[in-house]
């Protein structure tokens, strides 16, 4: 879909139009490493020397900042390419990354160039944006060696070498960024190159005992969907290439396809029976690389013990809105029959009612087949809300198309949004992908229908505001219209995810309601009575979407739980299960699902309750400002400036809005 209607999105600002300016002066001090194209077999590798001679020391601070940002950014891409595709750098996408021990250490000759050259600018003469980019420099290279000396990715982690395989080519054919004569030719490159690959990932990934068995099992999983892409969709997405490009896929695809296959049994005969590589960080890794993650110096034990407090506070408000809709879906008295004869303390008495309004709402959902279609029913109407309430600036010409996780790339989450590279942002028509996962077959009949209940229509009302509109489908297009290559690549996972959250509760608090049956419809058979007086009554359908939206929330600050108790704890899988199902409200098949996710990332999960938090109390600010001034909030250009500086973290958007003190 395209989104229809809005109002026009913000002219860039001075600010951004100067940092433009300034950047592209400088483009003739800048030193590329490895910018030159090369064969899937080479690799492109930066020069300290090179990178050293690229600004004088005498420049201005400020400018010193921004070269350092554009040759951290080409060194980075031409060490790791997947990422430079993904990102819309296409110099390197004819190649793979050098994983042998060669091409590792020539990235932390890399870090260490970037480390030194970052410790010799003077902060105290940087203004908020460079300081914020100087910031984001020293954070990617610490959280790049963090990667490689602490999890030490290249020896343990499976997923991550099939993540990128699947990435690495599936980039080149989901979108036309550049015509497919080019993309054709860099595709049968890494086609060429991917025994090599292999051959690296399996030396690393011994002996096998170091492996990380949870990331094992889904690495073995995934390399089927890969194994689909080479043989039965890239032939079919690259029919209309030249002929000559065509032989060159055809002839390298039997060898690629073997080398997953080879990398599979590996995995499953003689890595997975063994592998026993500790996953879980402990905590004081965990601390450490949470605070890269997050970008601020918040600790884990601070994170958990809010996302604890909150995690009651929330129940609570759960429950008093559960009460409220307990009449019109169970029928008058049935509360007060229910309180009369159960037995438990107060607690355990809300949670049933929460459960059995949760239950009644939950027999409303699509069927499997169905819940693509019932995502992206939900768009215009989400699009439609957003613009007539000028809550958040919109862009008529974005596209958004919503469609099935591909299947290399499942297993992992429900639902996510997949945006063209921060780099291709500029070329117009490049679709944003709502990715929704299929049901899988192989489950039982009991788990997939828990897993619909969980997804029903309510809650897929607050997925599609959290993947889409206006949360990251928004949210990216809008920031990547910041000038700053740098700011445009880096983006903070506590913004983008803590925007998406906040978006779900602003669309609450706006009313907004979804779409009842229409006009005249009769109730269908096997729907309850109280279930279609809350789908005909925009009031109650409007509680029953907040109610949703809370437990949407809920899970928010519960990933924040389960990430400290599984990776700086030893929470086994049956404890986060009961977590999730018997104090969170998750259905059992996503819980089970949210635990496999759990294992193989560290961190991530609570971005969305800081990233959240953040923006709640950004939002508090600009409402006490605006009072003080002696009017209301306008929200719609509230989030037009806030959203319109990339990704950084959230604590910075005050100084970078120009706030009076900063903070």
């Amino acid at each position: 879909m395209r989104s229809a209607r809005d109002v026009p999105t913000p002219d860039p600002r001075a600010r951004a139009r100067a940092r433009a300016t300034r950047v592209a002066a400088l483009a003739a001090l800048l030193v590329c490493a490895g910018a030159c194209k090369t064969d899937a077999t080479e690799t492109a590798t930066p020069t300290p020397e090179a990178g050293a001679r690229a600004t004088p020391a005498a420049a201005p601070a400020g400018e010193r900042v921004a070269a350092l940002g554009e040759r951290m950014l080409d060194g980075y891409f031409a060490l790791a390419p997947v990422a430079a595709t993904g990102a819309g750098a296409h110099e390197h996408d004819g190649r793979w990354p050098d994983v042998s021990p060669e091409g590792v250490s020539r990235e932390r000759a890399f870090i260490e160039q970037i480390t030194r050259e970052v410790a010799a600018i003077p902060r105290a003469q940087l203004d908020a944006d460079a300081a914020l980019e100087l910031e984001l420099i020293q954070n990617h290279v610490d959280g790049w060696r963090f990667a490689l000396d602490v999890e030490r990715w290249h020896h343990t982690n499976p997923f991550h070498y099939v993540s990128s395989v699947g990435s690495g080519l599936d980039d080149l054919i989901s979108r036309d960024f550049a015509p497919l004569e080019q993309r054709a030719d860099d595709l049968a490159s890494r086609l060429e190159g991917l025994p090599k690959l292999i051959d690296q990932a399996l030396a690393n990934l011994r002996p096998a005992e170091q492996v990380f068995a949870p990331h094992a099992r889904v690495a073995a999983a995934q390399l089927d969907g890969a194994i689909t892409l080479i043989e039965r969709e890239i032939p079919e997405r690259t029919k209309a290439a030249p002929p000559e490009l065509r032989r060159r896929i055809a002839d390298a695809s039997p060898p690629a396809a073997q080398a997953l296959r080879r990398m599979q049994t590996t995995l499953r005969d003689v890595i997975m029976p063994v592998a026993k590589g500790q996953w879980r960080l402990g905590p004081e890794r965990f601390d450490a690389r949470l605070r890269l993650t997050l970008q601020t110096n918040m600790s884990a034990e601070e994170v958990v013990t809010r996302a604890r407090a909150e995690h009651d506070r929330v129940r609570a408000r759960m429950a008093t809105l559960a009460r409220e809709l307990y009449p019109s879906l169970l029928g008058e008295g049935a509360l007060e029959n229910f309180l009369a004869h159960a037995r438990g303390d107060e607690d355990a008495l809300n949670t049933q009612i929460v459960r059995d309004v949760l239950a009644a709402l939950a027999d409303d959902h699509p069927t499997a087949a169905r819940l693509r279609d019932a995502c992206e029913a939900n768009l215009e109407r989400l699009q439609r809300f957003v613009a007539d309430k000028r809550l958040v600036p919109l862009d008529p010409n974005e596209v958004l198309e919503v469609i099935w996780t591909p299947p290399h790339a499942r297993g992992y989450a429900i639902a996510g949004l997949a945006s063209p590279g921060p780099l291709d942002a500029q070329k117009p028509g490049l679709p944003s992908f709502y990715l929704v996962q299929p049901v899988p077959e192989d489950w039982s009949e009991q788990r997939r229908e828990s897993f619909l209940r969980e997804y029903n229509s309510f809650m897929l009302e607050i997925l599609s505001i959290h993947e889409a509109i206006p949360g990251h489908f928004v949210q990216l297009y809008l920031g990547k219209r910041e000038p700053s290559r740098l700011r445009r690549v880096l983006g903070n996972g506590a913004f983008i995810e803590g925007w998406a959250v906040y978006a779900e509760r602003l669309m609450v608090e706006a009313g907004y309601a979804g779409a009842g049956p229409p006009e005249g419809a009769k109730r269908p058979r096997g729907v309850s009575k109280g279930l279609w007086r809350v789908k005909t009554d925009p009031a109650l359908r409007a509680r029953a979407i907040e109610l949703h939206g809370l437990k949407f929330y809920l899970r928010t600050v519960t990933n924040a739980i389960l990430d400290n108790e599984i990776h700086a704890g030893d929470m086994t899988e049956e404890q986060a299960v009961r977590l999730m199902v018997e104090r969170s409200y998750q259905e059992e098949g996503e819980a089970r699902a949210k635990w496999v996710r759990a294992q193989l990332i560290s961190t991530q999960l609570s971005t969305y309750f800081v990233g959240a938090t953040a923006w709640f109390a950004l939002r508090e600010r600009a409402e006490a400002q605006a009072k003080a001034a002696g009017a209301a909030l306008d929200l719609h250009g509230f989030h037009g400036e806030a959203l319109g500086h990339g990704a950084p973290p959230v604590h910075r958007l005050p100084a970078l809005m120009g706030w009076a003190d900063g903070s």
